[in-house]
């Protein structure tokens, strides 16, 4: 998911303590994938293989705690594995070319042939090894996806390169405010890939379910999802963000154009992240009372798992945290308090 600013202002190395009042024990407990490990086997052996003689910056991350497997292994718990490692190598190379995106103004400039190559619009342009790297994980994730599937997953990869493109634009009106910042942020995050994950992984088809959910619960269903989701990484991903002065983040939103102190901001997420599960409890019970359809449960299962996956992904992540065990599986420790330092967060 981008985190793309403008012209980043450093902080100091003064440490920031923020309390924390974040929702837990009304979702599910959160769980990982039976066979972790060998989806993690297949991931790295595919990559390991494409990467051979391509000299692609940060491709080490690929093969760290925080890329695509530990992700949505957490996010699909119940996916089939081999459909699993196809989402996972997707995943994986959207980290890696998001952070190539924010990085190199080169990459952000070839829109046009990163929208070709996503088409399947002629022959890979040579002179890119994000460009080929893209086109091997098209292949890849292509397979055993249904094409209306895929539809979806162009479609919403579009909308992902298009924000990159104008990243220096974008991220100038998401300052704006915070529901400017939230529009931004759904055009940039890949959110609607999740539901293709979910559908694929589970080997569902919710068109019947689409046609015959009320709008307005469908609607909130996802919006709640959403808004979860990048709260969530908002608040855990804070400490990397506030230390390389990087604005796209709630937070600084709030306080940079709002107003709010640093622990005002994070109670202001932290409530807005309550009320999204709260909200997403009530569009599940709603759809529940409303559908009869054998694809409704397993569906709504797999997004409160999302929900719960990637509060103990990003409470884990050495991307956002430096160096630090994952929490065990299970009940997630919720923590009340985290101390952001530079090089690490404590949690309390």
């Amino acid at each position: 998911m981008s985190q793309a600013a403008t012209s980043p202002r450093r902080r100091d190395g003064q440490a920031v303590v923020l309390d924390l009042a974040l929702p837990h024990g009304r979702l599910r407990p959160a769980r990982t994938h039976p066979d972790v490990d060998a989806v993690r086997a297949a991931h790295d052996a595919w990559f390991r293989e494409v990467l051979a003689g391509l000299r692609l910056p940060g491709a080490r991350r690929l093969f760290g705690e925080c890329e695509g497997v530990s992700l949505m292994c957490g996010v699909l718990p119940e996916a089939d594995g081999e459909r699993l490692v196809g989402i996972c190598v997707a995943a994986s190379a959207l980290f890696l070319l998001d952070d190539v995106a924010d990085e190199e103004a080169e990459e952000r400039a070839r829109a046009s042939d990163y929208l070709a190559v996503l088409r399947g619009e002629g022959p890979v342009p040579a002179g890119s090894a994000p460009l080929g790297l893209l086109a091997r994980t098209l292949t890849r994730a292509r397979e055993g996806v249904p094409d209306r599937l895929w539809a979806r997953f162009v479609a919403g990869f579009s909308e992902v390169i298009a924000a990159g493109a104008a990243k220096e634009r974008t991220a100038r009106e998401a300052l704006r405010g915070y529901d400017a910042y939230l529009a931004a942020r759904y055009a940039d995050s890949a959110f609607d890939l999740v539901g293709v994950a979910i559908e694929h992984g589970l080997d569902l088809d919710v068109t019947d379910l689409r046609k015959a959910a009320a709008p307005g619960l469908w609607a909130e269903l996802h919006r709640a999802c959403f808004v979860h989701t990048i709260l969530v990484n908002d608040l855990l991903s804070f400490r990397k963000e506030y230390f390389a002065g990087e604005p796209m983040n709630a937070l600084a939103v709030l306080h940079d154009a709002e107003g709010h102190s640093w622990q005002q901001a994070a109670d202001t997420v932290c409530a807005r992240i309550a009320a999204a599960e709260e909200n997403f409890l009530a569009a599940s019970g709603g759809l529940r009372r409303s559908v009869e359809d054998p694809s409704l449960e397993p569906y709504l299962t797999a997004w409160e798992l999302m929900l719960v996956g990637n509060l103990r992904w990003s409470l884990g992540c050495s991307r956002y945290h430096g160096a630090r065990p994952a929490p065990a599986a299970g009940r997630l420790p919720v923590p009340t308090r985290m101390t952001l330092h530079r090089d690490r967060t404590v949690f309390d």
